[in-house]
């Protein structure tokens, strides 16, 4: 088991984006999923070039190079995977114009703005020159939670320009001392920010999502937290493709109710897909 190890919400690499994996948002396999998760499905790959994505100091750009309407659900999978890169903040530069945008392409792009209250401190940028973007969106659901830019440099500077949030990362070997590794993590972590109030709660909830991920990976695990005033973000990080999911639980069973708690103790939690094929399961723990 590796030890832990805090970092800084501030990444300075500059390095190209993952695989060209892409996917369309729908729920979790059926009886494979707890309340309230969104997970992204396999969708086919848009053309060569259509879209590019990159971190710069921790804020992921993502360039759309196409009508929006032709990579729409390529869109919402690089988000969330940049999101589930430890983004500092997304900005995603749109084309010249949404006018002729179909209603449900452009409902799709808003729900983008599902993540500022997922995740607290992370804003979500588009960028684009119509002055118009805004009031097409604002209209539908969680719309109005996006931030807009004129262009993906102005994006950017807007991110950089707010504190971020405070961050800490622990990288974990897949033995059976990896969730009372991720505990303790949690336990000096939470101490560390004033959070004592979530130890109860977080400890319940790492362990489970710890568990739950050694379950369905042979790799290291890689267990994220992200602190905003009293809440806080617990991820759990591994390389494995299937959608997080719990077993149809016997009710004789002691067992299959892990992330059925998780979700109970959590003021919102679900997973997204990561850069390298695997998945990002998370958990917000209320103030």
């Amino acid at each position: 088991m590796a030890g832990p190890a805090c970092s800084q919400s501030e990444d300075l690499s500059d390095e190209p984006s993952g695989p060209e994996a892409t996917a369309g948002p729908r729920s979790g396999p059926e009886g494979g999923s707890w309340a309230r998760v969104n997970w992204s499905a396999p969708a086919a790959p848009s053309a060569a070039g259509a879209i590019t994505a990159h971190a710069r100091r921790g804020v992921w750009l993502i360039d759309v190079h196409t009508p929006y309407a032709d990579v729409a659900p390529e869109v919402d999978h690089r988000i969330q995977a940049a999101l589930a890169e430890g983004a500092r903040g997304v900005v995603c530069a749109l084309p010249a114009s949404l006018a002729d945008t179909p209603g449900p392409v452009l409902d799709l792009l808003a729900t983008a703005g599902r993540h500022m209250r997922a995740w607290p401190a992370v804003p979500v940028v588009l960028a684009c020159p119509d002055s118009g973007t805004a009031a097409l969106l604002d209209g539908r659901l969680h719309g109005r939670l996006l931030q807009h830019a004129s262009s993906l440099l102005q994006g950017w500077a807007q991110i950089m320009d707010t504190p971020p949030p405070q961050t800490a990362h622990l990288r974990l070997s897949p033995s059976t001392l990896a969730p009372y590794g991720a505990r303790r993590f949690l336990t000096r972590v939470c101490r560390d920010w004033g959070m004592n109030h979530h130890l109860d709660s977080g400890e319940l909830v790492i362990t489970e999502l710890v568990t739950n991920a050694l379950i369905h990976t042979t790799s290291d695990i890689e267990v994220l937290l992200a602190g905003d005033q009293d809440r806080l973000r617990i991820g759990v990080r591994d390389r494995d493709p299937a959608p997080p999911g719990s077993p149809p639980v016997d009710s004789d069973s002691l067992t299959g109710r892990g992330l059925l708690l998780v979700d109970a103790l959590s003021e919102s939690s679900g997973a997204m897909p990561t850069n390298d094929g695997g998945k990002l399961v998370w958990a917000v723990l209320g103030g």
